[in-house]
């Protein structure tokens, strides 16, 4: 029986199946079955715990990873969780989670997940808010091919920020991009996943420009208020 142009006895059918009875396009689906080999896009979402346990107050970062040979989301984020720990000498909790950035709708439980430091949520040394922008493109910096990141800047360095980051700063920055890089093997490729075109492309390039930048979404709720009023 064809589904799309697809017939039952192709194996890689089995994700066309998936898709349909989601209610997405079969065009999707079909641009799986690359000469007869599975491949997977995957929206990784990396949070770190830090001052509380509400997950409100978590820090995420959102990377993507094409894997063309045998996709294992579970061995990917063990990997990434694995190298985000390295790298943060395992001073706070790290979950990473796998989902389908090809699949819509978006929402859905993650793919596979792993935890590492459970429960350390160490006190952020400065303003949660303060990150530097890893920016990245795809062989021209254009839109759909170009993507960022915001690292917080307490991952960068310790003590008291200077107004400019410095070159010491874009060299820890240039560790993501390292690690990103290296996750995996020869089938993993860092990535900017394009909704509009539904098209991965292989980031090429990377900068980090001196200043900072704010994540407003990164900081605490208030605790407590100071009001006063005007007289006379």
């Amino acid at each position: 029986m064809p589904v799309c142009g697809a017939t039952l006895d192709q194996p890689q059918l089995v994700v066309t199946l998936t898709f349909l009875w989601a209610g997405t396009v079969c065009g999707i689906a079909l641009n799986r079955l690359t000469e007869g080999s599975p491949m997977a896009i995957y929206r990784m979402q990396v949070s770190f715990g830090a001052d509380t346990a509400f997950p409100r107050d978590r820090i995420t970062i959102t990377p993507h990873f094409k894997v063309t040979i045998s996709p294992n989301p579970q061995q990917l984020v063990d990997d990434l969780s694995a190298a985000m720990n390295t790298y943060l000498s395992a001073n706070r909790e790290v979950v990473v989670k796998a989902y389908d950035a090809e699949a819509l709708p978006r929402s859905g439980p993650p793919l596979a997940q792993k935890t590492v430091n459970a429960g350390l949520t160490p006190g952020s040394p400065g303003i949660r808010e303060v990150a530097l922008c890893l920016s990245y493109f795809a062989d021209s910096n254009v839109p759909r091919r170009r993507g960022r990141l915001y690292i917080p800047a307490m991952f960068l360095a310790t003590g008291t920020l200077p107004v400019r980051p410095t070159q010491a700063h874009r060299d820890a920055l240039g560790q993501f991009v390292t690690m990103f890089k290296n996750l995996g093997g020869v089938d993993v490729d860092w990535v900017v996943w394009s909704r509009a075109d539904r098209q991965a492309h292989t980031i090429t390039n990377w900068f980090a420009d001196d200043e900072w930048d704010t994540q407003r979404r990164r900081g605490l709720r208030p605790t407590t208020r100071s009001v006063g009023t005007l007289t006379g």
